[in-house]
């Protein structure tokens, strides 16, 4: 249910965003409408040990996926908002003043067992980890850097898995080149 509300509010986000765009909107800095500030601080942190800074990317909270969560829950129902605040509040309380380790333990226990009744932490953690993730992987950070997306390359010759296990057949013909025989 929790994913459901998610793309709902995901998918009235986006409307707007695509009526608002061309304005000078998108050139502004982002200005937070649902989130209060101890929200976003408790967000950023949770965020931060879900996808952390690496090599690659600057993880969720170099790609501003608290920002693209303001902007989903300002267009969300009343429902989904109260999920989020009241989720918020809960996490916030039990990781406040917490080292990472210990709030990477409290996000362990969160993520409980798909077999047993969810509590509503456990609930509320299948929607965080929900929008952060589709937040992350939707920004240029995650998309590009993280993932090393190029767009929409032609190849014309299969490169093959660049592991031995699974060689490429000997009698493999790519389908796009014109071969000698044809």
């Amino acid at each position: 249910m929790a994913v459901a509300l998610w793309q709902g509010a995901s998918a009235r986000a986006q409307e707007h965003r695509h009526a608002a765009s061309g304005s000078a909107v998108a050139a502004t800095p982002y200005r937070f409408v649902f989130l209060d500030p101890g929200e976003r601080r408790t967000l950023r942190l949770v965020m931060d040990r879900m996808v952390p800074a690496d090599e690659r990317s600057a993880g969720a909270v170099g790609a501003r996926v608290d920002e693209y969560v303001d902007f989903v829950l300002a267009h969300a129902d009343h429902a989904t908002c109260e999920i989020w605040r009241k989720g918020l509040g809960r996490y916030g309380r039990a990781i406040r003043g917490k080292a990472p380790g210990a709030i990477d333990r409290f996000l362990n226990r969160q993520s409980g067992n798909e077999f047993v009744p969810r509590s509503e932490d456990e609930q509320f953690f299948v929607f965080l980890k929900t929008a952060v993730t589709e937040g992350f992987y939707t920004s240029e950070e995650g998309i590009l850097k993280e993932l090393g997306y190029q767009g929409m390359a032609f190849e014309l010759d299969f490169p093959g898995c660049p592991h031995e296990e699974h060689p490429i057949p000997p009698d493999y013909k790519p389908m796009l080149r014109q071969t000698e025989e044809t």
